[in-house]
């Protein structure tokens, strides 16, 4: 009978951890469905022309409206990372408006957190941004994942006596 080291058996349970860690947040059955060749940038120049299409976009709340139907979040569009999160960045392709058949608490869902969705192009709307209307392509949320605000790595070492308040 073969024995596995115990280091080996570290090696597999941290590959699992850290693999599990860096998967996006979504049931896969939503992301299998997600039109992975139809670019934000090609959304916005036609978003009546993709009506229908699943696709995962993201970025930073702008905005949040609770109406009687729902919640609609004003995104400003920012690339993804790996995870699906909205990366950290002055690059966008513009704005884009998530309707959500659910309240989401504008208190929770506030302007400047990050926010990923997966969600079903509903086609435009044209609104008022500041002096000028501006068109939006819109999304039926589907699978919606608010990011807890990121503070990059946390590490800790210390030598001494914490006293804690």
């Amino acid at each position: 009978m073969k024995r596995i080291s115990i280091p080996v058996l570290i090696q597999f349970a941290l590959a699992v951890i850290i693999s599990a860690g860096c998967a996006p947040p979504f049931s896969k059955t939503l992301l299998d469905k997600v039109e992975k060749n139809l670019s934000f940038s090609e959304l916005s120049k036609a978003p009546d022309s993709h009506a229908g299409k699943m696709m995962m976009v993201g970025g930073t709340i702008v905005d949040t409206k609770n109406l009687k139907e729902g919640t609609q979040l004003e995104v400003l569009q920012k690339p993804l990372d790996g995870e699906g999160r909205p990366e950290l960045s002055d690059e966008t392709g513009g704005r884009f408006l998530v309707v959500s058949q659910t309240y989401l608490d504008a208190a929770v869902y506030h302007r400047g957190r990050s926010v990923t969705i997966i969600g079903e192009v509903s086609g435009s709307k044209v609104q008022p941004l500041g002096e000028l209307e501006y068109r939006y392509p819109v999304l039926t949320a589907k699978e919606l994942h608010l990011w807890s605000p990121y503070s990059g790595p946390r590490f800790s070492v210390g030598v001494g006596v914490y006293r804690g308040f």
